[in-house]
């Protein structure tokens, strides 16, 4: 008797492929065919390799194949357009030999294809959101979209946990207004199948039994002597030497490595000490190894995808631009640099090896000390299957704002009432208030984005315009380029998320392996000097980490009061030996916070993840600003809040007790509202709802004086709805709150005996003060090399001198060629002016001068600034000079620096540098 399965229930021409391509169904096409075919919604959760693709496009062959539907049939939506362009290949395959056209929409889709689109529509039209946003008011389209019968949406997890997923979910309320449609969303993890179900309309969850067998090691490279001498020849750590030479040993023998790290920043320097410390060891090429990220060009990326694929690259360095399922050929391993920080991170990475059925998919990652705990955690919850949950942002304000707009655009008017239960049927809305829905429109109305009266809400001139202007709800991020005071060279970038949150004036944090303090932001700039301590420095990829859950927090606290053996048997020498370190001080508990203080900082031992530390960090650092009366600064990591402050157990107790949960978010409200976080996310929310336009920049001034004026709008409440989604957990941190009230969480200062004896930090603790640290590729700069750039900087810059007796000698030349006392070749007076070799036109106004001529007022004033240079230079020489070639400093500066008499060189440069550094600072506010 032949076995029938789900491949029997397909039309013949399409189950005659399905059987060429894969010879029998997986587990997950068997389960989810026969549901699709009954048409119901449905929500498919398998592995990467498991063949879920087609489980969810061969019966929507299958139907197409049996009836002649208008085009568009169906819509296949991804979350990025790399996506788009792999699956057009992969469903290319199918189409063509069903006589079926697919074709791809896009930003970057041409006039041409659009114009096509528009007259000859396919048969599946593969988008992203943000395009399904565009084409959804248009005339001809709409008609072509009101064909639709099926909705699929790839990476739902990608998707649902943001903005683009809440705006989507609109976008399918309003597609289903003229469509009928399946819904169909596909995923390889998920944390929440509820709630993804919900979002999907109420869709039938198939998730099959069968696994993906993976094999994960935690991978701590033991340091030998051969780093040590190599970490001298490429000026690098001995340990970071140890993991750069286990990564290039794990692909040596491999055809294909893709290695994961969290940012981009640590994306490029890995991938460059990789290609260095390669051709050091054995000779090899630069180009067995490539990097991988979003900041590339589009055709960079494509370039190192299709060298990959052509086995031309023995590995790809990524970020999570690899993460999906973007094909670039068949990865034999993968390795995780560093902590995945995520259980699903490190599932969906690790799956994209052996991309194939009924393989295992093997990696390793990389830890070092720092994150060992953290990485055997995440590796141990993998294993057992337990992942984090799913969060769906609600009542976003500044989408739903965008899509009232939308509506207009394709109905002119509507009711109020019809409008409220369409956006209610949505589910990142279904528990949206009426009065704040009539409070959007009536802020809407004041904006002149639309017109409400009697009970209908219709559109205006200007809601076209803002509709189309604000078709992504992706934040156009701004790169801030970090800029060494010393040398004035460029050290790296930083994204304006990063500096919103951690870059005021004395904030530190560590790039490219040093530690930097910062002097001023100004546009577009964040200039800082080194430092020479990583305390407390914040790592500058700080801005992109993905916050560890509290559940990866706990099972570090497990790690500590367990058997090490159920975590990771290869590791137990290692990992007991940090234990046992650790608990000579104190071992971690989720019942209590141990109070830990080191010079002048205060650690609160607090193992509750990233997002409730943040929360009490935000809430602590409130009550003890008000209490002091000033700011007091913080950082929150995973495991711990550090406050710069020196304060005890029970003053933290005493205030972490008292206080209801209202006051608790008023007081959190209220202290953001004064941070550069909240001015950063107002900005975008306010370009969001049309306030700002897109490409606008702005002054501190501008900004304030727009937060006053918007306070008690939807722009200030959805800012705070943002901030406190992405970055805290208010719900959770209250019932911390309410258990330290009721003493079931107790608050303990550190007192081991080791901390008694030495003073020093607990590991903990100085993991928690340099956090980052591990993932540092360079060694920080010393004193000496930091004064050596900025003195190379000062003596290389050029300067244009002018005699200022005879007016008719004028020479450039680099600060160091320049004489003890300089002297006109032509009258040999010593009056000579300093001036940038840029203002030549200060030339015409000397000689003007000199023959009689009657000056204008800012001539004048230009003439006596240089005069008052050449009377510095007659009296202190080439020192003179020296000081005026320094950044802002101008004569008045320059007299001040000279008259002190510094004793030497070194003496003179460090009061320069002061006098830079001062410039910097103070240089923003000379204007207002």
């Amino acid at each position: 008797m032949v076995e029938h399965d789900a491949f029997d229930l397909l039309h013949p021409k399409v189950r005659e492929l399905a059987l060429k391509r894969f010879g029998k169904p997986t587990e997950i096409q068997n389960l989810a065919i026969p549901v699709i075919l009954r048409n119901e919604n449905a929500l498919i959760i398998a592995g990467t390799g498991f063949g879920k693709t087609e489980a969810a496009v061969l019966p929507v062959f299958s139907r197409l194949v049996e009836n002649k539907y208008k085009k568009i049939s169906v819509l296949y939506i991804t979350p990025l357009r790399a996506l788009n362009r792999d699956m057009f290949s992969r469903l290319f395959w199918w189409a063509d030999r069903l006589d079926l056209e697919v074709s791809i929409r896009h930003g970057d889709t041409l006039t041409k294809e659009r114009a096509e689109q528009r007259e000859t529509p396919p048969d599946i039209l593969i988008t992203t959101p943000e395009s399904l946003q565009a084409i959804l008011p248009g005339r001809r389209m709409r008609r072509h979209l009101s064909n639709v019968r099926w909705v699929i949406i790839d990476e739902v997890h990608e998707l649902v946990s943001n903005k683009r997923g809440v705006q989507l979910s609109l976008a399918i309320e309003r597609l289903s207004r003229i469509a009928r449609f399946q819904l169909v969303g596909l995923s390889a993890t998920i944390g929440s199948e509820e709630a993804a179900s919900k979002y999907l309309k109420g869709a039938t969850v198939v998730k099959g039994n069968a696994k993906k067998d993976l094999e994960i090691e935690v991978l701590f490279p033991d340091v030998k002597k051969e780093d040590e001498k190599l970490a001298e020849e490429v000026l690098l750590p001995p340990d970071a030497v140890s993991r750069l030479r286990a990564i290039l040993k794990l692909t040596s023998d491999k055809r294909s490595t893709l290695i994961f790290t969290n940012t981009r920043e640590a994306a490029e320097l890995l991938t460059s000490r990789l290609k260095t410390l390669a051709e050091i060891l054995s000779k090899q090429t630069r180009e067995i190894i490539e990097v991988h990220h979003s900041s590339l060009s589009r055709e960079s990326r494509i370039k190192a995808e299709r060298k990959f694929k052509a086995g031309e690259l023995k590995a790809i360095v990524a970020t999570s631009s690899l993460e999906l399922g973007i094909d670039i050929g068949a990865v034999d391993f993968v390795i995780q640099y560093s902590s995945p920080r995520q259980v699903t991170k490190l599932l969906q990475r690790i799956g994209r090896s052996l991309h194939r059925v009924g393989e295992r998919s093997r990696g390793v990652i990389i830890a070092s000390e720092e994150d060992l705990h953290e990485c055997v955690a995440i590796n141990t919850l993998a294993r057992e299957g337990r992942i984090e949950e799913l969060k769906i942002p609600s009542n976003c304000l500044d989408v739903l704002a965008h899509q009232i707009a939308g509506i207009l655009l394709e109905e002119n008017e509507t009711e109020v009432t019809r409008l409220f239960e369409m956006v209610k049927r949505a589910y990142p809305f279904s528990n949206l208030d009426y009065n704040e829905f009539l409070r959007l429109l009536s802020f809407m109305e004041s904006l002149n984005l639309i017109r409400v009266s009697e009970g209908r809400v219709r559109k205006r001139r200007k809601t076209w315009t803002y509709y189309y202007e604000n078709l992504s709800t992706i934040p156009d991020k701004t790169e801030y380029k970090i800029i060494d005071i010393s040398s004035r060279e460029a050290v790296g970038k930083l994204d304006e998320d990063f500096v919103a949150e951690h870059c005021y004036e004395g904030s530190a944090f560590v790039c490219r392996g040093a530690a930097w303090r910062v002097v001023s932001v100004e546009e577009g700039k964040v200039l800082v000097e080194p430092c020479e301590e990583l305390v407390n420095a914040v790592p500058s990829w700080e801005g992109e980490l993905i916050p560890v859950s509290r559940e990866v927090a706990e099972e570090v606290v497990n790690i500590f009061n367990a058997d090490i053996k159920r975590h990771e048997s290869e590791l137990d020498e290692k990992l007991r030996r940090f234990v046992e370190r650790q608990k000579k001080f104190f071992t971690p508990s989720s019942e209590r916070i141990f109070v830990e203080n080191y010079k002048e900082f205060t650690i609160l031992h607090c193992f509750f993840g990233s997002l409730i530390n943040e929360t009490l960090a935000n809430y602590l650092s409130a009550l003890l600003t008000e209490k002091f009366g000033r700011s007091v600064r913080y950082r929150a990591t995973p495991y711990a809040i550090v406050i710069e402050d020196v304060l005890d157990a029970n003053e933290i107790e005493n205030l972490l007790s008292k206080g209801n949960a209202s006051d608790v978010v008023s007081i959190i409200s209220e202290y953001l509202e004064s941070t550069r976080l909240f001015k950063q996310r107002f900005i975008r929310v306010a370009k969001r709802f049309g306030v700002i336009s897109r490409d606008a920049t702005l002054d501190r001034l501008q900004v304030n004086k727009l937060i006053t004026i918007y306070k008690g709008t939807p722009i200030h409440s959805e800012t705070l709805n943002e901030i406190f989604f992405e970055k805290m957990d208010v719900p959770n941190t209250l019932e911390i709150l309410r258990r330290i009230k009721k003493g079931k969480i107790k608050i303990a200062r550190v007192c081991g005996r080791r901390w008694i004896k030495s003073r020093a930090p607990s590991p903990l603790a100085k993991l928690a003060l340099v956090e980052g640290a591990g993932e540092i590729l360079v060694p920080k700069e010393p004193k000496k090399i930091i004064y050596d750039a900025f003195k190379h900087r000062l003596l290389n810059t050029k300067v244009l001198l002018v005699c200022m007796n005879c007016g008719n000698y004028s020479v450039v030349k680099p600060v160091k060629s320049v004489e003890e006392y300089p002297s006109c070749k032509v009258c040999g007076s010593r009056l000579i002016g300093v001036l940038h070799p840029k203002r030549r036109e200060y030339l015409k106004i000397i000689k003007r001068k000199l023959t009689g001529c009657e000056l204008k007022k800012d001539e004048e004033r230009a003439y006596k600034r240089v005069r008052r240079t050449a009377d510095l230079v007659i009296t202190y020489g080439k020192r003179a000079v020296v000081t005026l070639s320094g950044r802002g400093i101008g004569p008045e500066t320059a007299a001040r620096i000279l008259s002190k008499l510094p004793k030497n060189e070194e003496a003179l440069l460090r009061a320069i540098f002061e006098a830079e550094k001062q410039f910097s600072r103070t240089k923003k506010y000379w204007s207002l």
